[in-house]
């Protein structure tokens, strides 16, 4: 054992004293060392992951490959000897929809291909379109009313090329100081800071995105078409810009809408501005139910302490992703981790006083719907604004607060949620959602860990995710600082979130780490402390 960390456990016992009496057992050290020999020299998560990015691929909520990701992931469950793998439904979903093929061209002023993704539950072209593009920008009321008349039969793009992206870091670590001094947290802190202005101004585009998508059905608008975004080689594609949910068949813009590489994009656009431009493209897709069922994917290790096996440690990610990539990053890793934990904790026959429950959330990436049902069917729910304006948000479950918690039937036994959602980077803190009790606990915690990076606790919310939906009914919900790597400027939702987006050595520290906080939190001596409910 090298010499910091000796120095690390032997500094705990010092500590016992100043604990509260429901943690002063303090980490067992045997379990640590035994969980890091399994996970960091045996690890199995890659595996996991190459199984579900490469041999499942892209899962978008409603498509096959999602349905394909479902039986996937009980397959590896069951492999794991969990308890009663399943499906639990979270409602109807919305449109099962899938790509079959999209490409576009222009035929004027050259015969220039281009690289292209058809937008998330667009309508097909019924064969292939052709028409002249018009630029115009398009993001204001009175933008609409300059348009009028001029749309009909007409390719439209939706508003000016992005400027291009900057010159940063493709790939991020953070130092040790930064973890330390909290520099790493502090965009999510600012996040926070304005985060009721965006949610006005969000409503108020949600708006716009609505009537912008029916004046141009209206108009007569041939199709739409997208920008990818400014950044090289990279393809946003995620629905932003249409608003609404285009996943249900009543409110998809009735018009084809494609996304084109960010490149391609911009050289539409100022060809257009300098004289007449052709594109010709081709949607096909297929599609079926248009309330295709949506699950999280469910399985247990049982408790066994008879006095605490009723109380729950969930460990969640997200199973879906969106159509462009394969959701390696978002959020391949997090399942593949998750399922690792779990297999190193099987590994060593670890046998938990509380039940640990696994659950892949289905239909994250369109408002926390998996976590959401999750919570309401078992937990609590705290009832939403229907105002239009609230409806028109981005993500359903940041809507404004209608009403008190209504409690469930298993919330007293609930203890605590653990989400892994931000690649496959290590583990370098923890976000304890406002808990203040709860990050002194984490604390003693990772003392053992920081010869692996795992170096700070923060008690704050982290970005929001589905661990955001049981800190908003006063529980739990922990997530954790991991380094970036490359996520942000290639992975989040883009056509290169594939598998080279993964670092092994990483994502089998993230789920050693993980194993140890379940492992802990299944045998401490009482239920994670809570805080009360959040904003």
């Amino acid at each position: 054992m090298r010499l910091a960390r000796r120095q690390a456990l032997a500094g705990l016992g010092a500590l016992a004293l100043a604990r509260p009496a429901w943690a002063r057992s303090g980490p067992d050290l045997a379990l640590y060392e035994a969980i890091r020999d399994e996970g960091l020299k045996r690890g199995q998560a890659m595996t996991y992951a190459a199984g579900l990015v490469d041999g499942v691929g892209s899962r978008l909520m409603g498509s096959p490959g999602m349905r394909r990701a479902y039986d996937w992931s009980l397959a590896r469950l069951r492999e794991l000897g969990l308890s009663d793998p399943r499906l639990e439904p979270i409602g109807p979903f919305g449109l099962s929809w899938r790509q079959i093929r999209a490409w576009a061209r222009t035929t004027a002023p050259d015969g220039a291909p281009f690289v292209v993704q058809a937008a998330p539950w667009s309508v097909a072209t019924n064969g292939v379109i052709e028409g002249d593009v018009i630029a115009l920008p398009l993001a204001t009321d009175e933008d609409l009313q300059r348009a009028q008349g001029k749309l009909a039969g007409k390719v439209v793009l939706l508003g000016p090329p992005p400027a291009p992206g900057a010159d940063g870091r493709a790939v991020v670590r953070y130092t040790d100081e930064e973890v330390i001094r909290g520099d790493a947290a502090e965009a999510v802190r600012a996040y926070y800071r304005t985060v009721a202005e965006r949610r006005v101004r969000q409503g108020r585009e949600g708006l716009f995105k609505a009537r912008r998508n029916a004046f141009l059905a209206a108009e007569g608008a041939l199709a739409a078409v997208v920008s990818g975004g400014a950044h090289p080689g990279v393809m946003t594609v995620d629905g932003g810009e249409l608003g609404g949910r285009p996943w249900l068949a009543t409110e998809r813009p009735a018009f084809p809408v494609l996304y084109l590489s960010g490149e391609g994009y911009a050289r539409c656009w100022r060809q257009s501005q300098a004289g007449a431009v052709r594109l010709q493209m081709e949607i096909v897709t297929e599609e079926g139910d248009p309330a295709e069922p949506g699950y999280n994917v469910v399985a247990e290790i049982p408790g066994t302490d008879p006095r605490l096996k009723a109380q729950v440690v969930l460990a969640g990610a997200h199973l879906d992703s969106w159509a462009a990539g394969a959701g390696a990053a978002d959020n391949g890793a997090g399942v593949a981790a998750t399922l690792e934990a779990v297999r190193i904790l099987r590994a060593l026959n670890f046998t938990p006083r509380r039940t640990i429950r696994i659950v892949l959330y289905g239909g994250e990436e369109q408002g926390l719907y998996g976590s959401e049902a999750y919570a309401r069917q078992r937990l609590g729910h705290i009832p939403r604004s229907t105002a239009p304006e609230q409806l028109a948000l981005p993500v359903e479950g940041r809507r404004a607060k209608a009403g008190p918690l209504r409690k469930g039937l298993e919330y007293e036994d609930f203890s605590a949620a653990f989400n892994l959602d931000g690649g496959s980077g290590r583990i370098r803190g923890v976000f304890t959602g406002g808990n203040p009790v709860l990050a002194a606990l984490y604390r003693d915690w990772i003392a053992p860990l920081k010869d692996l990076g795992v170096l700070a606790v923060y008690d704050g919310p982290h970005w929001p995710a589905d661990q955001s939906t049981f800190t908003e009914i006063g529980l739990p919900g922990i997530s954790f600082l991991q380094d970036p790597l490359d996520y942000d400027s290639r992975a989040h939702h883009t056509n290169l979130d594939t598998l080279e987006r993964l670092s092994p050595g990483d994502l089998a520290q993230a789920a050693t780490v993980l194993a140890i906080f379940l492992a802990n939190s299944a045998n401490a001596a009482e239920r994670a402390p809570r805080q009360g409910l959040t904003g």
